[in-house]
């Protein structure tokens, strides 16, 4: 697994740790994290129902100056759709779906609440 080191580093764990938790507990299987390629990484790989699901975590603290959505940009959304086509190509998986997911931290602390929000980025 991915070592994290600076202190955006640690709050991006915590946040992938609270979306793997969210997933989890609305039945998605992880199956991968933090899968790097030539284009890319995709934060989380899971799957529901059949179907492949891509994500990309977003992580903020509550009260902070920005939105973890808004670091969503399009370039980092065009970067991770081209991973996850790539992982699908090298795994010949055809029925996935890409989304964002925002975790909004009440304290950098993983024991502390979290508000986990689906983003559709189709």
């Amino acid at each position: 697994m991915k070592q994290f080191t600076s202190k955006t580093q640690k709050i991006g764990e915590i946040g992938e740790e609270k979306a793997c938790e969210f997933l989890m507990k609305h039945g998605f299987t992880v199956l991968e994290r933090n899968v790097a390629n030539k284009f890319g990484e995709i934060d989380i790989v899971a799957k529901s129902h059949g179907t492949h699901y891509f994500f990309e975590v977003k992580t903020g603290r509550k009260g902070g100056w920005l939105n973890p959505a808004e670091n969503l940009t399009k370039e980092k959304l065009r970067k991770f759709l081209i991973s996850v086509e790539h992982y699908c190509l090298l795994k010949g998986i055809k029925d996935y779906n890409a989304q964002g997911i925002v975790v909004i931290l009440e304290k950098i602390d993983p024991q502390s609440p979290a508000k986990v929000e689906l983003i559709d980025i189709n």
